[in-house]
């Protein structure tokens, strides 16, 4: 009988040191995926801070060229503005001349008798 205990007092101890052992390996897996899971989370933040580094870098010159745009291009109501006053000074010099036309016309009739060549 002493045997027995004998030998259930080993396979406990075997069983203490495999159970120790397997927790052990499980601890250290887990451990090497925490350490690689905090390196990548480091580097994507690392990633994160640089896209938004390069977004300011867009959105400035995106605000440069906006401003460039706004006074260099005509937009679509200083065009129609234009198109009506020059529509409108054109209207007025049409106006004009036909006012000169009308004066050269009473200038000329004034001048030369209608009936002098007959």
């Amino acid at each position: 009988m002493a045997d027995g205990i004998f030998w259930g007092i080993i396979g406990a101890g075997a069983s203490a040191v495999a159970c120790s052992i397997g927790f052990a390996t499980f601890w250290m897996n887990m451990q090497r995926q925490i350490t690689e899971a905090k390196t990548e989370a480091s580097g994507a933040g690392l990633r994160a801070v640089q896209a938004n580094l390069k977004i300011d870098v867009l959105q400035a010159e995106l605000s440069t060229f906006q401003r460039y745009a706004e006074k260099e291009f005509v937009n679509h109501d200083d065009l129609k503005e234009h198109v009506v006053r020059h529509e409108a000074q054109f209207d007025n010099l049409r106006e004009d001349l036909k006012g000169i036309t009308s004066r050269l016309d009473r200038l000329l009739e004034s001048r030369i008798p209608t009936g002098a060549h007959t």
